[in-house]
C-alpha cells in the first residue's frame, strides 16, 4: 500500500504543472540570462549592464516582471497554505516594491552617486525581504506539519548558504550570483507549490 502511494506521488510530480510555469521556467530566467549575457557573468552585474549601452528599458522590464512575478506567485502560495500573517504580506510587498523602484533609479555612480547608492540599497534589500517573507510563511506551515517541510527548509537554507559563498568569493554582487538567486528562487517557489498541492491533506489534516 505504501509502495502504491509512493508511486502515485512520483507520477503526480512528473506531470506537475505550476500555475506560473510560463514565468517560472521561461520568462523570468530567460530575461535574467539575456541581461546577464550582455557582459561577463563574473566581473559585472545586472545594475551595471542595465545602465550602459541604452539597456535601461530592458533592465526596467526585467525588474518589473520579476518583482510582480514574485509578489503574485507568493500571494498564490499564501492562499494555498492558508497563510494569513500580516508580517509575511508586508515583507513580500516591500520586496516587490524595492526591486521595482530600484530598476527605475539609474545606477551611475560617477554621475549620480546618491541615486546610485539608493539603487544599491533597494536592490540589496529586496531579496532579503523576500527571504524574510518566505521564513514567516514556512514557519506557519511548519507549525501545521513540521516533518513534511523539513526538506523545504533545507533547500531554502542551502540556497542562502551558496549565495553567501558566491558573494564572499567574488567580493561583490556578480551577474552569476544574481542568476543563481533568481533561478534558484523560481525553482524553490515551484517546489513549495508542488508540496502544497500534492500534500494538502497532510499539511492541514
Amino acid at each position: 500500500m505504501q509502495w502504491e502511494e509512493a508511486a502515485d506521488m512520483e507520477a503526480g510530480n512528473r506531470h506537475f504543472r505550476g500555475k506560473y510555469d510560463l514565468f517560472t521556467i521561461y520568462l523570468v530566467p530567460g530575461l535574467t540570462i539575456l541581461l546577464a549575457s550582455l557582459g561577463n557573468w563574473f566581473d559585472t552585474n545586472l545594475s551595471v549592464l542595465g545602465n550602459t549601452g541604452g539597456r535601461r528599458g530592458l533592465l526596467i522590464l526585467w525588474g518589473w516582471i520579476t518583482g510582480l512575478y514574485y509578489y503574485r506567485y507568493m500571494l498564490y502560495l499564501f492562499q494555498l497554505g492558508r497563510y494569513r500573517g500580516a508580517a509575511g504580506r508586508w515583507l513580500l510587498a516591500a520586496a516587490g516594491a524595492f526591486i521595482m523602484i530600484a530598476v527605475v533609479i539609474p545606477y551611475l555612480p560617477e554621475q549620480e552617486p546618491e541615486l546610485a547608492a539608493l539603487h544599491v540599497v533597494l536592490a540589496f534589500f529586496s531579496p532579503l525581504l523576500l527571504a524574510a517573507a518566505l521564513v514567516a510563511f514556512l514557519r506557519d506551515l511548519s507549525m501545521k506539519n513540521r516533518r513534511l517541510f523539513r526538506e523545504t527548509w533545507g533547500a531554502m537554507w542551502g540556497i542562502a548558504a551558496l549565495a553567501l559563498v558566491l558573494l564572499l568569493a567574488a567580493g561583490f554582487i556578480t551577474s552569476f550570483l544574481e542568476l543563481f538567486l533568481v533561478i534558484g528562487t523560481c525553482g524553490f517557489l515551484r517546489h513549495v507549490e508542488r508540496m502544497l498541492l500534492g500534500q494538502g491533506n497532510r499539511v492541514f489534516g
